[in-house]
């Protein structure tokens, strides 16, 4: 059988940048289930490529659980338990120390370069399988900018070029790769596996609030569509009295190209009043707050998969979401859906959600803490069974 090899490259260039995004969050449970499967892991950092054998893989959550320590002091840590440290042009020695029949699994898209690429070629029976998220830097560049859109072609041509293996969480990210591949000379096959939705038990401290309040999660740019909440919250304030206006939490960092969006965050009246800008918060502090809220709002344009509703759904919280497909498809009609086109469908949708009795409150929460969502057990059944 195959040894999986779990490149963690994201998660070391991660250390110390606070909030996990959906991508890390990804790599972390893909790292605990290596670790369940007695598998290796390699990271390549600014000197060069470290090792983990399984009994110091097994090592490596500790370390990166700790608050006590800054990214310094853990990429510190991580690298002193290394089973062996390699310069940036040893990438073949690192191979070389690994079982035969190794199987690369790349699932941050950072290391997605030929040179990695190359060197397992020269292992025998390898097989090398990467998952792409989505396709957004290159079907709609307007979100991106021009640098990172570069380096996402770079990496997915890398991808068509030397992998055995492409893992997608939906179909319609599937579709888009494919047509990626055509003139390539290259015909990878496109696994479709759904994330697992797994973010833990419901705090048993969750936010208490006098007032309603909604959430949305994830950095602040541009794809993510703050500006249609504050023109809604903008129309409460115009409609409405202050009293009677549910709060909007926006948990996230701040991103790129979305500099009308930051100034209004700067100089609006509503910020803390009605709007509260949280900043990327600890994992702990966000479940709390996600728990609390009386929704989830997500009116995304544009999603690969769209984590936070079905996260949300855990928790009992529903979801005020764009009709993106991959949501449709696996919330069904648990969740609201409000064209992002239409700021009075979206007005309304909060409006009555945020009034609804505490009988019709229980009933939702319940019925979406017993919907079945997809689980990691599936998608990892279904990812191994094809290396």
């Amino acid at each position: 059988m195959a040894t999986p090899v779990l490149d963690l490259s994201r998660t070391f260039s991660r250390l110390g940048r606070g909030i996990a995004t959906g991508i890390d969050r990804v790599e972390r449970f893909y790292l605990d289930e290596i670790i369940r499967r007695n598998g290796w892991g390699i990271i390549r950092t600014p000197r060069g490529f470290l090792m983990f054998e399984p009994d110091r893989l097994k090592r490596l959550p500790d370390y990166l659980d700790r608050t006590d320590l800054d990214g310094a002091d853990q990429a510190s840590t991580i690298r002193a338990i290394a089973s062996a440290r390699m310069s940036s042009l040893s990438i073949r020695k690192i191979m070389w120390r690994m079982p035969n029949g190794l199987a690369y699994l790349n699932v941050g898209h950072t290391n997605l370069n030929p040179q990695t690429m190359r060197a397992m070629m020269e292992m025998p029976d390898h097989s090398k399988t990467v998952m792409i998220h989505d396709t957004i830097p290159i079907d709609f560049p307007e979100f991106q900018t021009e640098a990172s859109r570069a380096k996402f072609v770079e990496r997915l041509t890398t991808v068509i070029n030397f992998a055995h293996h492409i893992i997608v969480p939906s179909d319609e990210v599937r579709e888009n790769v494919e047509k990626r591949m055509i003139g390539t000379g290259h015909r990878v096959p496109v696994l479709v596996s759904p994330l697992g939705v797994d973010i833990g038990p419901v705090p048993v401290d969750r936010v208490a609030s006098p007032k309603p309040y909604f959430v949305i999660l994830g950095t602040i740019e541009p794809r993510k569509n703050h500006a249609l909440l504050l023109d809604i919250w903008d129309r409460m304030h115009a409609k409405m009295d202050e009293a009677h206006i549910p709060e909007l939490r926006i948990i996230g960092d701040r991103g790129w190209r979305n500099e009308e969006v930051f100034r209004r965050l700067d100089t609006s009246p509503m910020m803390g009043r009605t709007i509260f800008e949280m900043g990327p918060l600890p994992d702990k502090e966000m479940k709390r707050q996600l728990a609390g809220a009386t929704g989830l709002l997500f009116p995304s344009h544009v999603e690969g998969y769209g984590l936070p509703p079905l996260e949300a759904a855990t928790y009992g919280v529903p979801s005020i979401c764009a009709p993106l497909r991959p949501t449709e498809i696996h919330l069904g009609d648990m969740a609201i859906y409000a064209d992002t086109s239409d700021m009075y469908q979206w007005f309304q949708a909060i409006r009555e959600l945020a009034s609804e009795d505490l009988g019709a409150q229980s009933r939702r929460r319940a019925d979406l803490q017993a919907f079945r969502l997809p689980t990691w057990e599936k998608h990892f059944d279904r990812v191994f069974g094809v290396m």
